[in-house]
């Protein structure tokens, strides 16, 4: 296992067999995850980047009449392009920093000053592919959901660096492909979740769990969301679903936990917490499903 990670921090992003259509994409977005918890999510978003980058050339290549439109997509990519830019790279990088990240400022150095440049090379590469929207919003579906899935990862990603202006705008662009994902959906109640708004972040999970019902993954955040507004016999409930739906989810499991310890029963809560524990310990970065399978 230690070797398959190396191999993939190893390699870079351009190594894989790169179509964002083919097998190459399931290890770009492992990648990515793998990235983010061995090395930080600026440097996960390095990779991300990439997979705008790829998305567009695909894009162009295969379903863009492009000798024909070149210089329509061009003006508009002029017009479109100056409007993101100022809204998604609003100011200089000093005051972008000094918004988000209130302690951070010009002397400093290290994760920070790398996580803003990163994050800005990003976002440059947003304002790229964002540039198109008009014909990408009428691209293949297939393609679509590539994208959205690309946009996503990228809002975790920022939502990590506390960054939930350039969250916001990437789960924006999802949004403007598939309105009423439940992916989407789940990604605005984690924004809000972090931004302290407890009461949206439950609404946006209830709306997320309605449209995708057995997910293990929105009723554990649900059932946080429910615990943290002092609702705990209805989180109770939600987590118990939620370990019923994925019996393996240690972060349910500790969740679940933590429920009960607030609510006085220490023994049940104790057993909850030794389960995560074991689960955890085992449990994959990246779930194995994602891996796809040569017959």
């Amino acid at each position: 296992q230690s070797d398959c990670v190396s191999g993939l921090f190893a390699a870079p992003a351009g190594w894989f067999p790169l179509s964002v259509l083919g097998p190459g994409r399931a290890l770009l977005f492992s990648k990515v995850k793998l990235e983010a918890i061995y090395k930080g999510p600026d440097e996960a978003l390095e990779t991300c980047k990439h997979m705008l980058n790829m998305w567009q050339k695909t894009y162009i290549s295969q379903f863009s009449d492009w000798d024909k439109e070149s210089s329509l997509i061009e003006g508009a990519q002029i017009d479109k392009r100056s409007t993101l830019q100022s809204s998604v790279g609003e100011g200089t990088s000093a005051e972008k920093r000094s918004t988000l990240h209130p302690g951070f400022h010009e002397g400093e150095s290290g994760s920070q000053r790398v996580s803003s440049v990163a994050a800005s090379r990003m976002e440059f590469a947003a304002s790229e592919v964002s540039a198109q929207s008009t014909s990408v919003k009428n691209s293949p579906k297939h393609m679509s959901i590539i994208l959205e899935q690309i946009w996503l990862q990228a809002a975790e990603l920022f939502i990590q660096l506390q960054r939930t202006k350039e969250a916001s705008f990437c789960i924006q662009e999802a949004a403007s492909l598939f309105s009423v994902s439940h992916d989407v959906m789940f990604m605005r109640g984690r924004l809000a979740e972090v931004s302290g708004n407890l009461n949206a972040a439950k609404h946006f999970y209830d709306e997320a769990l309605a449209m995708n019902p057995q997910s293990a993954k929105i009723m554990e955040h649900l059932g946080r969301a429910l615990h943290k507004l002092g609702r705990s016999s209805l989180a109770e409930k939600v987590l118990r679903d939620a370990v019923q739906a994925l019996s393996t989810s240690h972060e349910a499991w500790n969740c679940l936990g933590e429920v009960l310890q607030d609510k006085g029963r220490n023994e049940d809560a104790a057993e909850y917490f030794l389960t995560a524990l074991e689960l955890e310990a085992s449990c994959p970065v990246v779930p194995f499903t994602v891996i796809p399978r040569e017959l």
